[in-house]
């Protein structure tokens, strides 16, 4: 066939299938972010939207987030289960060109910005949590916070992160089971601590560790925050959509499981249940410890701690920092092991980013290659591994470059930065792709053999119902990042950076066509078909 044969790189994919149910949506859980995302919930949303209703944000998250995107990536990717991304299902839905442009935002660009965010976390906040849950002095830690310690911490993850991946998917799922079960542990462990103890009780332990250090106690402490933090009394309708934002982290992001899609048993069942499983088993984790803290340290003590944690206090001396699993290694009264439990849970998740931004990287290009919209040596896969390992090399450079701009000018809060990205250029598209694909003419033989063909609501096909909750989940957290007034000053920086990569990824497309178009290969040819497994 004219199309396998000349306008496809490979005639097989010489990717392997390895990656079971279990091995899925693990997958999905270890982007889901397991104990750091409850750390990024419980600090961040109160913190940026004061006044949050946790019920009702909780509310919308499982509704938009499990119904409407968490289905809707299982829907394309059982429709399609290729590796590669996003990519593949907006390249064949949408445009070739506008394919290329969300993939190289996303797989290009993206990736390697979590490799210059994630990295260095584990050095801080990674190390001080571990430090302070164990009830170490900060000091143990601090040299490696700096920005020397904090290259040297994050080159070692990088380094580490990228053999894992190098030695085939097989070795990284072994990994994977270890660090995410202790992590998924860890913040079990955190939400039982923190339900099975009373605000009195609470209040009682704070106040023996303020006495200890000479800190504030509880009462001075809601007090001094109150003063240059106003704790609300109730809540409103505006901050609770909003803190859909930072719980986003523990939801959306199980999207990854597409990267793998040529890799996935039994795909058709397993990347749909996957891409559902993650969503809900990260929900219920956050929601049980931020519930938690609700009860323990009252409204206003939620969203006092969440202040400490991001801006500090004077008069705070406490010698850790106010994340949830610091507070329950607290009230263990700073019980060494469990505080080495809960502080390399944090890591082990952390670390974990790194070399699925590997895999990201990697199959996103490979993609590209095999439509031919790049270099012939994207498509080289290791005949022992199978892994496309100049690919990887690629990216632990691109990665360390990122490395060193965080260490010189480090920047937690632009994590969010980078989550705004893909919902512009990956998440946003995708859904108008999930809404249009059961009408969409050209790639209506894909969806006739589509196992969810039939799934339908009044008439209506469900893949273009999630499609649509999905846009109108992006639209919302779009909204929530550029209204949040801690993120004005991020949101400035980075709004001419997506431009400038998007711009980028379409003259990529359209500079890989023309050249293809001379050596006699038209690439929109590939376009009509799935890439060959």
């Amino acid at each position: 066939m004219y199309v396998l044969s000349h306008v496809f790189a490979r005639r097989a994919s010489g990717l392997v299938r390895e990656a079971t149910l279990l091995d899925t949506v693990l997958f999905g859980i270890m982007n889901n972010g397991a104990a750091v995302s409850v750390w990024y919930y419980i600090s961040s949303a109160p913190y940026l939207f004061p006044g949050l209703n946790q019920t009702l944000t909780f509310l919308l998250g499982a509704f938009l987030g499990i119904i409407g995107f968490g289905m809707m990536w299982g829907f394309l990717g059982a429709a399609m289960p290729r590796s590669g991304g996003s990519y593949v299902y907006n390249s064949r839905i949408i445009h070739p060109a506008i394919g290329t442009a969300v993939s190289f935002a996303n797989a290009g660009f993206v990736m390697t910005a979590w490799i210059w965010v994630l990295a260095p976390w584990i050095a801080d906040p990674g190390l001080p949590i571990l430090a302070g849950a164990m009830g170490l002095d900060p000091s143990v830690v601090s040299w490696w916070t700096q920005p020397l310690g904090m290259y040297i911490i994050a080159t070692l993850a990088n380094l580490l992160g990228l053999l894992v991946v190098l030695f085939g998917l097989r070795f990284f799922f072994r990994i994977q089971r270890v660090l995410i079960g202790w992590s998924l542990i860890g913040a079990v462990l955190a939400a039982i601590i923190l339900s099975v103890n009373s605000h009195q009780t609470f209040v009682d332990v704070w106040n023996f560790y303020a006495a200890k250090y000479s800190s504030l106690t509880w009462e001075e402490t809601l007090m001094a925050v109150n003063e240059v933090f106003p704790l609300p009394d109730t809540w409103n309708f505006a901050s609770s959509v909003g803190a859909l934002l930072p719980l986003s982290w523990a939801l959306i992001y199980g999207y990854v499981i597409a990267f793998i899609g040529g890799e996935v048993k039994s795909p058709r069942k397993n990347i749909f249940m996957g891409q559902v499983m993650n969503a809900l088993l990260m929900l219920i984790i956050v929601g049980w410890n931020a519930f938690a803290i609700e009860s323990l340290a009252g409204y206003k003590g939620m969203h006092a701690l969440a202040y400490i944690d991001n801006e500090g206090l004077t008069g705070y001396n406490f010698p850790f920092s106010t994340t949830y699993l610091n507070i329950a290694a607290m009230l263990v009264h700073m019980n060494p092991f469990i505080g080495f439990f809960f502080g390399m849970s944090f890591i082990f998740a952390d670390f974990m980013w790194i070399p699925f931004s590997y895999i990201a990287f990697s199959r996103g290009l490979f993609a590209w290659g095999m439509d031919r919209i790049g270099p012939n040596w994207f498509t080289d896969i290791h005949p022992k591994w199978h892994q496309p390992v100049k690919l990887l090399l690629t990216e632990f450079i691109l990665g360390q470059i990122g490395i060193t701009w965080y260490a010189i000018s480090p920047d937690v809060l632009a994590g969010f930065s980078v989550e705004v990205m893909q919902l512009f250029s990956v998440f946003g598209f995708t859904a108008i792709s999930a809404m249009i694909f059961p009408y969409v003419k050209k790639v209506r033989h894909i969806w006739d053999t589509s196992p969810h063909k039939e799934w339908k609501i009044l008439g209506l096909p469900m893949c273009a119902i999630s499609g649509f909750l999905t846009f109108v989940l992006v639209l919302t957290l779009i909204w929530a990042a550029f209204t949040s007034e801690g993120m004005e000053a991020i949101m400035s920086i980075w709004t001419p950076i997506y431009v400038v990569v998007w711009v980028s990824g379409l003259l990529w497309y359209f500079g890989w066509k023309a050249y293809r178009q001379k050596e006699g290969i038209d690439v929109t040819l590939a376009y009509k078909e799935l890439a060959p497994e």
